[in-house]
């Protein structure tokens, strides 16, 4: 019941941060990934649909995570981007130190790019991700947000 809570909290959280909040630019959630602590290979999945808001076609998905749990020998978290048959992922290689990983993007225009955060050992582990459809002239375009699997 505890954990059906959390997880029914952080995703009313991410929506809300996610850009379901009329006018917003900053798109940033905070999750959960494992909130028991024992599964090892938990992964947090959202769908984000990059579209002409007015500011241009997008060209692309940005994205950063940030591991913002106690530090972990060996307990990193992982933050991919997928469409289509292109992905790229990246890193945050220093467990718990609160600052953002590199920034990955993918160039895959307009419509559906998943995103996903996942860590390399058992153990919770609480994140903050960052997220922006940009056009090709970097001018932030048309951002929405679809949760669909918390672990």
């Amino acid at each position: 019941m505890k954990n059906a809570f959390i997880k029914i909290l952080m995703t009313a959280s991410l929506l809300a941060a996610g850009g379901y909040i009329g006018g917003a630019l900053a798109h940033d959630g905070s999750a959960i990934v494992d909130a028991g602590g024992n599964n090892p290979s938990a992964t947090d999945l959202a769908a984000v649909t990059c579209f002409d808001d007015g500011n241009g076609a997008p060209a692309y998905l940005f994205g950063q995570i940030r591991d913002n749990s106690p530090p972990v020998p060996g307990l990193l978290l992982n933050f991919q981007i997928y469409k289509g048959n292109q992905m790229t992922s990246i890193t945050d290689t220093v467990s718990g130190d609160a600052n953002y990983s590199q920034a990955v993007t993918l160039s895959g225009g307009p419509g559906v790019y998943y995103i996903s955060a996942s860590k390399t050992k058992a153990g919770l582990r609480a994140f903050d991700v960052t997220y922006h459809c940009l056009t090709s002239g970097n001018i932030h375009t048309g951002t929405e947000l679809t949760v669909l699997q918390f672990q």
